[in-house]
């Protein structure tokens, strides 16, 4: 059932009035992916890392993997990790890469490119975007199971959930605080929402004590990045790339239906377009 209602998602046709991506700022484009979700500067190799999910959103086929590409957009090795599902969000610490794969969270030695080992969240529903703080713990969004995960100390386990944010999917971590942009609330068959999504933040070190909201209700949020002190957000459904600065939030440009998790590179956007299987540059400056 789930497979069905992700597919309606995928193929929803909406119409929006919104400024739509100057081709003047678009630095690079790459078109040779498998349904790309999400896309990871790796500062260590200076080259950017980008997930494939190669088949259904929710489907255990195998077919998954991660390619290499560098900063210019240059393919450098199209099937780096391989034999994953469905891989989408992704963060780094040190040499090691963390990769949300529906009920697992992988971990990659980053100078070889295989597996060194991988965590099960039994409970978890569709593991969605990564993010570590300064000490290495990982925290991890379950979109549809409504929680976040975290590994600590070799335990991967559920850290945090609330009706508020039923549908986590972006995180940031920033400054002893994890930021979280929220799908929305109230999740119909095709993927819609009652409500739609806004940015929270969460402290670190007790999550429940003081759930704030950060911008207003934006759209369908997956990606979540941050650029000279102001949020950058991106709803998935109408390709809307939001800036949040002290509260206020403004449209900068849609970047086209289906942009998924949204990296950032020295002031340039990486846009994953899964319905497009390449990824785009944007120069934000």
């Amino acid at each position: 059932m789930r497979n069905k209602l992700l597919t309606s998602a995928l193929v929803m046709i909406f119409s929006w009035q919104v400024t739509s991506v100057n081709a003047e700022k678009t630095l690079w484009s790459q078109p040779i992916f498998d349904q790309p979700e999400s896309a990871l500067l790796n500062s260590m190799s200076n080259e950017i890392l980008i997930s494939n999910i190669n088949g259904g959103a929710l489907e255990l086929n195998g077919k998954g993997y991660i390619s290499r590409v560098s900063t210019s957009g240059e393919l450098l090795q199209k099937h780096w990790v391989k034999e994953l599902d469905a891989p989408k969000g992704m963060g780094l610490f040190g040499q090691k890469l963390y990769i949300a794969d529906m009920q697992k969270l992988h971990v990659v030695d980053t100078t070889t490119g295989k597996i060194i080992t991988s965590y099960f969240a039994g409970n978890s529903k569709m593991l969605n975007d990564v993010s570590i703080d300064e000490g290495g713990n990982v925290y991890v969004s379950d979109i549809l199971g409504g929680s976040i995960y975290r590994l600590k100390g070799g335990k991967f386990e559920k850290w945090f959930s609330t009706p508020l944010i039923e549908h986590p999917n972006g995180l940031l971590v920033d400054k002893g605080s994890l930021y979280v942009a929220n799908w929305g609330q109230g999740l119909h068959e095709d993927f819609s929402t009652d409500e739609l999504g806004k940015i929270y933040r969460l402290s670190l070190l007790n999550p429940y004590s003081q759930i704030e909201v950060i911008s207003g209700a934006l759209g369908n949020l997956d990606g979540l990045v941050s650029h000279k002190g102001q949020f950058i957000v991106n709803d998935w459904v109408s390709g809307n790339v939001f800036r949040i600065h002290n509260g206020q939030s403004e449209l900068l440009f849609n970047a086209g239906k289906g942009v998924a998790d949204i990296g950032i590179y020295q002031g340039e956007l990486l846009l994953p377009m899964m319905f497009d299987n390449r990824i785009d540059s944007y120069k934000l400056d």
